[in-house]
Order: C-alpha cells, then structure tokens, then sequence
C-alpha cells in the first residue's frame, strides 16, 4: 500500500476548512433532531390530553389520531434523513482527520474493542418515532374498528 504524499499547507487549510463544516454541521443535526423531538412531544402531549377530554366526538377524535399518525410519519422520516447526514458528516469528518494524520486527537466513535467502543445512538430517534407511529395507529384502528362499542361503554 502506498504512503499518500504529503499535504501542502494550502491543502491542509482546505482540509481544515472542510473538517470544521463537517463538524458544525454534524453538531446542527444534532440539535436539530433534538428540537424537533422536544416540539414532536409537546404537541404530541398536548394532542393526547385534548383528545381525552373531546371523549364522544367520534369525527374529531379520528381527525387527531390521523393528524398524530401523519405528524409521527413525518418525525420518523425527518429522523432517518437526519441520522443518513449525521452519519455522513461524521464519516467525512474521520475521513479528514485520517487525510491530516490527527487520528489520535479524535475521540473513539467507531473504535474497536469492547472497552473503547461507544454506543451508538443514531439509531434512538428513529426507533423513538417507529414507536410512537406505531401506537397512533393502533389507537386509530382500535377506535375504528371498534368506534360505536366505545361509545356505548361511556
């Protein structure tokens, strides 16, 4: 295998240039998934608590458990795009850092070994917003399915 040329120090700055955006952009995904995941569970709470106290109206009721289903589809397709550009960036990232020869500086996200490996996470968000579809529509479909029943219970 062949040793790569070294870098000259226009091409170093490029590459550092290159590294910082990957890295700003990496921790704006980042924050971006969590804001949306922190409005996704406000509205998502407060849709629930209307939806128990609106008990008898059967058009309306739907209408929130389509609206919730659709907003968690939504959430779940955001997440996946946003874990596909994290991992991405991150890549790009360990790919300019492995270019500049500054391995050692950079922290063990993808390292080998039991105790050097970390978690990874990427993968929370999207199984977060799976679950929450999931239950909206099987919500929805119990009360499809079983809509005049429930009403006759109440």
């Amino acid at each position: 295998m062949e040793t790569p040329a070294p870098l000259t120090p226009s091409a170093r700055r490029a590459l550092l240039v290159v590294f910082q955006e990957h890295w700003e952009n990496a921790r704006h995904i980042k924050n971006e998934r969590l804001s949306f995941t922190n409005i996704f569970s406000i509205v998502s709470a407060g849709i629930l608590s209307l939806l128990h106290s609106i008990q008898g109206e059967f058009l309306l009721e739907i209408s929130i458990l389509v609206f919730l289903c659709c907003f968690s589809l939504i959430g779940l397709l955001t997440s996946l795009r946003l874990k596909a550009e994290l991992e991405h960036c991150l890549h790009s990232i360990e790919s300019t850092v492995t270019q500049l020869g500054m391995e050692r500086f950079m922290p063990a996200v993808d390292a080998g070994g039991a105790l050097t490996r970390y978690p990874k996470f990427r993968w929370l968000f999207p199984l977060f917003y799976l679950i929450a579809t999931t239950g909206f529509v099987a919500l929805l479909a119990v009360r499809l399915i079983h809509g005049p029943a429930l009403e006759a219970v109440r």
